[in-house]
């Protein structure tokens, strides 16, 4: 049979059943999505890709626990979540991410007509989000990675990080809440500023 026509659940079938070169497989299939997901919450593409080997042989190690029901992506996902999340308390590093909203301003329920930017008003904008982005919650912050911009269902989001489907929205709506409200302060003070000059 085709490898690329085994679904997750018969590879790690055949993984626990001996055939352990089969999880090359499963490296192959989800290692480009994890080290984009890791990539995205630690803002370090170097240190994503160590992270990354450490989740994989995380995810070998840990296949025995795992309940065969068609959510590989979830069960590994969780794993790649808590690892990185790891990473990031013991360097005590601050997540930023430029443009992770950036669309989000771009429509309901931020701007109904956008206006055009210069780019050094985009450039403002980008920095208000990575400002603003970096002192969200951590729980906020991290809803608002696989929602947004990894864009994955409530469903997967609640698989990968346990909490609920309500507790998920809630999070997701006073972030953005948050968001537009500080956003909105600093262009509202930089106008200001900007005609005090003028005059």
């Amino acid at each position: 049979m085709d490898q690329q026509t085994l679904t997750d659940d018969e590879i790690v079938s055949a993984v626990l059943a001996g055939r352990r070169q089969d999880f090359e497989i499963l490296v192959q299939r989800y290692s480009g999505k994890i080290i984009h997901f890791i990539t995205r919450m630690s803002q370090d593409r170097d240190e994503a890709q160590s992270i990354a080997q450490e989740v994989f042989l995380k995810i070998f190690q840990n296949l025995p626990y795992y309940r065969k029901e068609n959510n590989f992506s979830a069960f590994i996902f969780k794993i790649a979540k808590n690892m990185t999340l790891n990473w990031l308390n013991r360097e005590k590093r601050t997540v930023l991410f430029s443009r992770l909203l950036a669309w989000e301003f771009n429509k309901a329920p931020f701007r109904q007509e956008p206006p055009l930017v210069s780019h050094h008003e985009q450039s403002e904008r980008d920095g208000d989000i990575m400002r603003n982005l970096r002192l969200l919650p951590e729980e906020q912050r991290l809803a608002l990675i696989l929602k947004v911009y990894l864009e994955f269902s409530y469903k997967q989001i609640r698989e990968i990080t346990g909490w609920s489907i309500p507790k998920i929205e809630t999070l997701i709506s006073r972030a953005k809440s948050r968001l537009k409200k500080n956003i909105q302060l600093q262009e509202r003070s930089r106008e200001v500023v900007y005609t005090a000059r003028k005059k």
